[in-house]
């Protein structure tokens, strides 16, 4: 077998210039190609100028204050509470039907109190009137827990 190892580059021969032809055709086929290309980014970016992205205007947003959440809560619990008392005089609901209505008074209960340490002095009457609303609602837990409606 001949050495395949010691091949030496391709000799051109006389006369004939393709092989410098096609590598000269190939780099100008690639040449214009990138330049037909850069040519037509470059419009659309003309086109379309979208150097700067312009402020996007937000929707109004209804910011609560503190004393907002806490009169939600407050409005909440005492729904929960008149829900409770009719179905609490109503004979034909079973108190452990009732039981998962309590367990949804008291943690809203616990969450109103929460909420009612971060008011300030100026909201003193709203303070008031949810800290009685919560202590009513934990109240009437406590006297079914104990077992006061059997």
């Amino acid at each position: 077998m001949t050495s395949i190892n010691n091949i030496q580059g391709i000799t051109p021969i006389p006369g004939t210039q393709s092989t410098q032809v096609s590598q000269s055709s190939k780099t100008q086929g690639f040449e214009s190609l990138l330049n037909s290309a850069l040519e037509k980014t470059q419009e659309l970016e003309e086109g379309t100028q979208t150097g700067e992205l312009s402020e996007i205007p937000a929707l109004e947003f209804d910011i609560q204050t503190v004393s907002d959440i806490v009169t939600d809560k407050t409005d909440k619990l005492l729904t929960s509470l008149e829900s409770y008392a009719s179905q609490l005089h109503d004979t034909s609901v079973f108190l452990k039907d009732i039981e998962p209505i309590l367990e949804g008074l008291n943690t809203d209960a616990a969450s109103l109190l929460e909420e009612t340490l971060s008011l300030g002095e100026d909201d003193q009457e709203l303070i008031d009137i949810a800290t009685s609303t919560a202590i009513t609602a934990k109240t009437e837990y406590l006297k079914f827990q104990r077992g006061d409606y059997l």
